[in-house]
């Protein structure tokens, strides 16, 4: 069974990708951002990304027996009185046009429930013949929340909230009253650990018990019209409460022109960091309502292995918090958690119910384009940029870490999901603490309040952060140890804990070995890893990507395949001084 899997539709939707499942087996996956530079993709068919899929497997069209959409769009448009296609024809000719994928035949096209291809993307890819899921994000069609069981190859619904009750609608209201914007549910997360929770309930807009949640301020049967999705009227209930209840009033932004820049960026009228105790509030209230959720459905299900999926699985706090849970046994997060993910799992639905076996992750999201060293020179060539091709590119790249510098980190085919791990990189030693800032500041333009995380040897693991338990996709936090603390304080967060990234040498050897060349040289095996772009733009994806972006930040290094390019000067840290 060939399945190429999407999402994204044109001019409505966001985090538009596409893979390509092969007889259960991923062979390819990429999101549409990373080729047309516009982050996140919104509005946007995966084209881009349909077709690189296709390419790699060395297939067109005509080869692909089923084309799985990660949303059941004529159910959401034909459910609120908008205007659907006539036959499937019509919408896969709108959504994959013949002038662009030419074919002699259509392949069938699936629509999937959104939920469901975000549970399958957990529970068939996380190699567990059993568990209990949990997806939570903004909404799919008609709702926020699914408590679900995977056994046996199957999915069975157990309970779902409505898009009024939404978590993630929630969370991002807290980020637009803080100023941060509704999608920027990652800041807001490194924002609340330097805060002290207030009131959880909100002014009474939250109810808790051990095992659920209510919420009081959205009408649970909240309906929009002439609209997809109930997100603009879900998040203004909840702002014009918390104008109501909270002591600091909303935080203003308004679009000015930055001459420093030579764009309209977002200028707010207070710090960001003054709503700290806000955005602490926040994720406390989230992770009491989603724990409770966690113990209902652990009892209901009878399981204790919990999967999960949807944009809040990118809250690697709660992940940490969910994985020390005593009911807990067993936790696997999707990496590709939000939308971009649905374009996965809902090929390998489509592929399990037509009986393929499906092969499970193995510690790698690292299915998207790659380039062999001779593209890769062409493209030096061409730029004119001076480089070299250092016998050993890990112990040249060691080198440059080891003295103080940063350097980009591009190897291999391109990573899916927001996560840099280890192949579209920006790499440094994380000691001293003072690299946080230079690589916040000076190098990505970002507040510095935001955290880093580590790449470590899964043999190092243990004496950083205090656990043997691979954790090869930067989504859970955990606590680390003094020693830890000790010789990476640029990724310890304000509360004690980071977000790892413990990496296998069968797995990614390459960065195995460039983590542990810096290891010999610094004395432990571990490295600051953030994803390699510029302020507000999407993860570099190409050769010629990385080698923009490397010229237009304050880098000292990029390691682009085997070559090695250096500022002109030569001077290690001073681009960033």
């Amino acid at each position: 069974m060939r399945v190429l899997g999407v999402n994204g539709w044109p001019g409505a939707s966001h985090d538009g990708a596409s893979c390509l499942v092969v007889d259960g087996e991923v062979i390819a996956l990429a999101e549409e951002e990373r080729f047309t530079r516009n982050k996140h993709a919104y509005g946007e068919a995966p084209l881009n990304a349909a077709a690189h899929c296709l390419a790699e497997g060395g297939l067109t069209l005509d080869d692909i027996d089923v084309v799985a959409h990660g949303w059941d769009l004529p159910k959401l448009f034909r459910d609120r009185d908008l205007d659907w296609f006539a036959d499937d024809a019509a919408a896969l000719e709108h959504l994959l046009p013949k002038a662009l994928f030419p074919r002699t035949r259509d392949p069938r096209l699936t629509f999937v429930n959104h939920h469901i291809a975000h549970a399958a993307s957990a529970y068939h890819l996380s190699g567990r013949d059993r568990g209990a899921v949990l997806v939570l994000d903004g909404q799919g069609e008609d709702v926020s929340t699914t408590l679900a069981v995977g056994i046996d190859g199957e999915i069975k619904t157990l309970r779902t909230y409505t898009p009024g009750w939404s978590l993630g609608y929630f969370y991002a209201a807290v980020c637009e009253y803080a100023g941060l914007g509704s999608d920027a549910a990652g800041k807001m997360m490194g924002l609340a650990s330097y805060g002290t929770p207030q009131d959880l309930t909100f002014g009474g807009a939250f109810g808790f018990t051990d095992e659920d949640f209510t919420i009081g301020v959205v009408p649970p049967d909240l309906r929009s019209t002439g609209s997809t999705d109930e997100e603009t009227a879900t998040i203004r209930h909840w702002l014009r409460h918390l104008e109501k209840v909270l002591p600091d009033a909303p935080n203003r932004s308004a679009r000015c022109f930055d001459p420093r820049v030579g764009r309209y960026t977002k200028v707010t009228d207070r710090d960001p960091f003054e709503y700290r105790d806000i955005a602490a509030t926040a994720q406390a209230a989230l992770e009491r309502a989603v724990m409770a959720l966690v113990r209902t459905l652990l009892r209901e299900s009878g399981e204790t292995t919990l999967l999960i999926a949807g944009g809040v699985g990118f809250n690697a706090t709660l992940n940490g918090k969910l994985m020390r849970m005593p009911e807990v046994r067993d936790l696997f997060v999707q990496p590709l958690a939000g939308d971009q993910g649905v374009s996965l799992g809902a090929a390998v639905w489509v592929a399990a119910q037509e009986g393929d076996r499906i092969q499970p992750m193995k510690g790698s999201v690292a299915w998207g384009p790659q380039w062999s060293p001779d593209e890769i020179r062409r493209v030096l060539e061409a730029s004119g940029a001076a480089y070299t091709e250092p016998a050993d590119i890990a112990a040249a790249t060691a080198d440059v870490l080891a003295a103080g510098g940063v350097a980009g980190w591009f190897q291999g085919r391109a990573e899916g999901g927001p996560r840099a791990l280890g192949h579209r990189s920006m790499v440094a030693v994380p000691n001293p603490e003072q690299t946080r800032d230079r690589v916040n500041v000076r190098i990505k333009d970002r507040e510095a309040w935001r955290p880093f995380a580590p790449s470590m040897q899964e043999e190092a693991a243990e004496a950083l952060i205090g656990t043997t338990t691979p954790l090869p996709y930067m989504i859970v936090t955990t606590p680390v140890t003094e020693a830890g603390a000790a010789v990476m304080p640029a990724v310890v967060h304000s509360d004690r804990t980071t977000r790892p990234q413990t990496v296998a040498a069968d797995v990614d050897p390459l960065y195995h070995r460039l983590i542990g060349k810096v290891g010999e040289r610094t004395g432990t095996a571990v490295i600051l890893n953030t994803s390699f772009n510029g302020r507000d733009e999407p993860v570099v994806c190409s050769p010629r990507d990385a080698l923009a972006t490397f010229h237009r930040l304050p880098m000292d290094a990029l390691a682009l395949g085997p070559f090695l390019v250096r500022r002109p000067d030569g001077a290690l840290g001073e681009a960033g001084a």
